[in-house]
């Protein structure tokens, strides 16, 4: 079988898992929209099964619909609408959920500037094994020194 028909009959295993209502399934057919792998690059259409995983509570599908109205990919950008995905991933244990809310909080997008907040939930990131978030607090400590 030649590489299109692999992943196409791929696409076909997913998308035809993702509408049966599988969370992980909706996400990676999410995935493969967003990257244009086995599919053309579709931010709307990626967006559309994120949306699917995040409503079953998937911290992955909650953290992408975060990351696409932060950088506007399939809809307007719009920092404030990305909090509330990230806050629930966040509160159900995710570490890059913790880190999309500090990150909001240290830089003022979508919310107030926050530098505690910030540090909070950089604190809760790097605790669950987020090494970007061990850097953000690095950085924040060297930043907080020179004021």
């Amino acid at each position: 079988m030649d590489k299109d028909k692999r992943e196409s009959s791929e696409i076909a295993r997913l998308r035809k898992q993702a509408e049966a209502g599988d969370a992980d399934a909706q996400y990676q057919l999410g995935c493969r929209y967003y990257e244009g792998e086995g599919v053309e690059r579709d931010y709307a259409e990626a967006l559309k099964w994120y949306r699917k995983a995040a409503a079953q509570g998937s911290n992955s599908g909650l953290c992408d619909v975060g990351y696409c109205y932060r950088n506007g990919h399939g809809v307007p950008q719009d920092y404030a609408k990305a909090i509330p995905y990230y806050q629930q991933a966040a509160n159900q244990g995710c570490p890059t959920g913790a880190y999309w809310l500090a990150y909001a909080y240290e830089h003022g997008q979508g919310l107030p500037k926050d530098p505690a907040q910030a540090k909070h939930w950089y604190e809760i990131s790097r605790d669950r094994g987020d090494s970007d978030a061990a850097e953000a607090l690095a950085r924040l400590s060297r930043t907080k020194g020179h004021t």
